[in-house]
């Protein structure tokens, strides 16, 4: 059997007092790697950097968590983002790769991914795109913006020399590698995946005790966004600029009616958002995210421009699995466009005030229009692409190759 060390560059807080994050099912090296112990029948250990000077090993559905020590090197936080270096994640991964395991990092252009490359450079890896863009432009005339570009660079010519291969979110990514950076390794677009056997369209009055536990009436149509991102309080990314406008203009519409739950802001907003009658939340766990999405009628994502390398978004993938019509600009990342229609509406980037109305009045037509989404079309659409077996069988022809 073999064993895979799946390898995430960044600390993930705990959702709940005296539990690792894992046990709450986040931090996409996790759930990977107990896609491919179910689907694929490998061991696996999943490490991260702790986000302090303890490290910690435990096991969770049958995959073995490694919290390595980090320290925290940046003066701060608003400069560069040295919070949580790993010189123990690097250690560790050559260790455990010394011993058969497969190398599987995720997030390939952060500094303890490049720590950890470093000392494997001579091994061959599966390296996993999380939505990062290219190196930018330098610019003299902003030192640490030269820096950072030079930092990116450097990253670039590691990359170079990698024996393996690069699972790519989308087709912009595949192509600078492929042509720009001309890299050694073999290079496929495949996206992560959700597990379609364990996310399952609800009943009606599935959904209506869901809706009356969230303290909704049972006819209430209630639409969800996710707009968070990892280490940011409040991100224009997904469009969470946009979420006071859609409120007001949904209210506008629709009264009383129509009902939001937003997942992803922290303070100020948070507070600003539930006074204006918005379900708002931090973070949840992501069994109690999966839940609310499953009771609600609309999913939208508007997302900006600035989210071009993050491919389709997972969120819509668990929405698709769900059976929620969607809509966002990241369905145009689905590989059938004449299908998109029966998913929802595929808008364009929220850059602007135009975009912004035409992204409203998408949201108001398929809130008219939800009875014609029909949820096992819009699942079965999905797992075409998105499920953990379809997943799991590209990784073992990589695994085979490497």
């Amino acid at each position: 059997m073999s064993r895979i060390l799946s390898i995430l560059h960044h600390p993930i807080p705990s959702v709940r007092p005296g539990r690792i994050a894992e046990e709450d099912g986040l931090g996409w090296h996790f759930r990977s790697a107990r896609a491919l112990v179910k689907y694929g029948s490998y061991g696996a250990i999943a490490i991260r950097p702790s986000g302090s000077g303890e490290s910690l090993f435990k096991v969770v559905d049958s995959v073995i968590i490694g919290l390595m020590p980090s320290v925290n090197l940046s003066p701060s936080p608003r400069l560069w983002k040295w919070s949580h270096v790993s010189p123990a994640l690097a250690d560790a991964a050559r260790e455990f790769i010394k011993r058969d395991c497969i190398p599987y990092i995720h997030g390939y252009r952060s500094l303890n991914s490049e720590l950890v490359i470093r000392k494997i450079i001579g091994y061959p890896v599966i390296l996993q795109h999380h939505g990062s863009s290219p190196s930018c432009k330098l610019n003299p005339m902003d030192p640490l913006s030269m820096v950072k570009a030079l930092s990116m660079l450097r990253r670039d010519l590691y990359l170079r020399r990698i024996k393996g291969f690069f699972f790519v979110l989308n087709k912009y990514e595949a192509y600078y590698l492929k042509e720009i950076l001309n890299v050694d390794a073999e290079v496929r677009v495949r996206t992560m995946a959700v597990d379609f056997n364990e996310l399952k369209p609800l009943s009606e009055d599935e959904k209506i005790g869901i809706k009356k536990s969230l303290g909704l009436k049972g006819d209430d149509v209630l639409l969800c966004t996710y707009v968070g991102v990892f280490g940011e309080e409040f991100s224009s990314m997904k469009g969470a600029q946009h979420l006071f406008r859609i409120w007001h203009c949904l209210r506008t519409r629709f009264g009383k009616k129509v009902k939001i739950v937003v997942t992803g802001v922290g303070e100020p907003y948070l507070s600003a958002l539930r006074r204006l009658s918005v379900i708002a939340y931090r973070l949840l766990p992501h069994r109690d995210y999966v839940r609310t999405l499953a009771a609600s009628d609309v999913y939208f994502l508007p997302a900006t421009s600035s989210y071009l390398y993050g491919g389709i978004s997972v969120t819509i993938m668990e929405a698709m699995a769900l059976g929620v019509p969607i809509i966002s600009p990241t369905l145009r990342e689905f590989p059938e466009p004449s299908r998109v229609k029966d998913l929802g509406v595929a808008t364009r980037w929220v850059d602007d005030e135009g975009s912004l109305r035409e992204f409203i009045d998408a949201l108001i037509y398929v809130v008219e229009n939800r009875d014609y989404y029909k949820p096992w079309v819009i699942r079965e659409l999905g797992s075409r692409y998105y499920s953990w077996e379809g997943f799991v069988d590209e990784f073992n022809g990589a695994v085979e190759r490497l």
